[in-house]
């Protein structure tokens, strides 16, 4: 029940009133005083205590009016009877439309607590959501925002309400927004309201970040509202976009015999699903002590001629450049903007075809940098660490395929090897014709060579010459002398 000021005060002008309505009553004829004082009481006891002040008001001005009648001066008995008849059925009228006036208060009261107590729940709830909670009106203005909000978005709730939607949007999604909001706002026809689908949303420091995003509407009085529920799904992008990167670069190396022939396929990988525009792909020449571009491989929507002839132009040595920091320092190495970067000999082609942000990560195999592959995008990107350690991965990957490539090559040498000696073993066991004079062999074209030229050609066996004891008595017969 609703409380005017101190219940104490009304408690005490509703005595106060009894006891003047009753010695008013006894110095005055035709119980006036009951039409008057007595009602105005049972109003002050509804301020009181409710419904109990009101029975028990009304009560009591109904006793004192019959009282009254004994106490007061005689006048018109008709009159007074009338009269006291009359007081009598308006106090009940006023106590009882009092009772239902309280009845009706605490009604509404119950319902204004329950709906209060409910309103305080769905906050709670509303604020305590894993996802992105926002209401918007029919002018697409933010009248909503939980916690989750301010800690996908960066804004907080006292800067976000009243604001735009749009604030939260790229700018490429606005204009077709504005024309869904009015749509549903003429017609009620919306293409997105009851359906979840995956956007982009734009953070408070500038970052796009993919999100899936359900979207209601109600009317209420005639204006029209909207909610969102919005995910923050850039953890599962992060590991679908991983999972098809590793699934397209294992399935390049392995339709592949080398990883000149998997480059581009892996380049295009990359590029197309982490969404970076160019991509090389370096290797080492140890030789020449730097590193040589084996291929480049870009987006058709790009016209790169001078970067990429550039890049297939040079050569870099260990600690210059993009490709050679990461093979001197052999971890990735993320670059914002090429442009501002005082170490990258290509700035100007870049400057020219707009490139900006650049990261590489080295191939290892064995321990070693073989190789380093490099991205670069059009926009000025900051650094991502969870990429780069995807990408570190990959090169470990690539690494592997590598020396796996080598440990076959070197296992083919050998069983080449092995056949060529068994080929040549089997040669020798054959029948071999002989010079009884000078002991040549004849070969299968009808050469005649010198016996140790012959086995030397068909096998890995080396010669030491010395003499035989006999071949000493008959060149030296004197040694036997000796």
């Amino acid at each position: 029940m609703r409380r005017y000021g101190q219940p104490r005060v009304f408690g005490f002008l509703t005595c106060a009133l009894l006891i003047g309505a009753f010695l008013f009553d006894m110095f005055t004829q035709h119980g006036v005083a009951a039409w008057v004082l007595y009602p105005v009481a049972i109003i002050a006891a509804m301020q009181w205590r409710g419904r109990w002040a009101i029975v028990s008001t009304t009560l009591a001005g109904i006793g004192l009016t019959v009282l009254g009648a004994w106490v007061s001066p005689a006048g018109h008995a008709g009159i007074d009877f009338i009269n006291r008849i009359l007081a009598v059925v308006l106090i009940s009228v006023v106590g009882a439309l009092c009772l239902w006036l309280e009845r009706q208060e605490e009604a509404y009261e119950a319902v204004a607590a329950s709906q209060q107590r409910h309103e305080l729940t769905l906050r709670s709830v509303v604020q305590s959501a894993a996802d992105a909670i926002v209401l918007a009106d029919g002018l697409g203005n933010i009248v909503s925002w939980n916690k989750a909000a301010s800690s996908i978005f960066g804004y907080k709730e006292k800067d976000a309400l009243g604001k735009p939607l749009t604030m939260l949007m790229p700018e490429r999604y606005r204009a077709a927004h504005q024309q869904g909001l009015k749509r549903v706002v003429e017609t009620g026809q919306s293409r997105l309201v009851g359906q979840t689908v995956q956007l982009h949303g734009l953070r408070k420091d500038g970052e796009e970040f993919p999100l899936e995003l359900s979207l209601a509407s109600w009317k209420t009085k005639g204006d029209v509202f909207f909610s969102g529920i919005i995910r923050d799904i850039t953890l599962r992008k992060r590991e679908e976009s991983h999972l098809t990167v590793q699934y397209a670069v294992t399935r390049a190396l392995a339709d592949s015999a080398t990883l000149a022939e998997a480059a581009p396929r892996i380049l295009q990988a990359v590029c197309e699903t982490v969404g970076w525009e160019v991509g090389a792909i370096w290797s080492v020449d140890a030789g020449a002590q730097a590193l040589r571009c084996n291929d480049i491989w870009h987006v058709p929507s790009v016209t790169i001629e001078q970067f990429e002839s550039a890049t297939r132009e040079m050569t870099f040595a260990s600690g210059i450049g993009l490709p050679g920091r990461v093979w001197s320092s052999g971890k990735p190495f993320w670059i914002t903007d090429v442009v501002q970067d005082s170490n990258f000999p290509r700035v100007s082609m870049a400057r020219r075809v707009g490139l900006h942000g650049a990261f590489a990560f080295p191939v290892l195999s064995g321990g070693e940098v073989t190789g380093v592959i490099e991205f670069f995008s059009r926009q000025v990107r900051k650094p991502d660490e969870h990429l780069l350690l995807m990408m570190g991965a990959l090169g470990s990957q690539i690494g592997l395929f590598l020396s796996r490539k080598r440990v076959e090559a070197e296992r083919e040498r050998l069983v080449l090897e092995l056949q060529e000696a068994l080929t040549n073993i089997k040669t020798l066991r054959g029948l071999l014709p002989i010079c009884a004079a000078c002991k040549k062999v004849r070969d299968d074209s009808g050469y005649w060579n010198r016996i140790e030229d012959y086995v030397r050609d068909r096998s890995q066996a080396e010669f030491t010459h010395g003499i035989c004891p006999d071949c000493a008595r008959k060149m030296h017969p004197d040694w036997d002398e000796k």
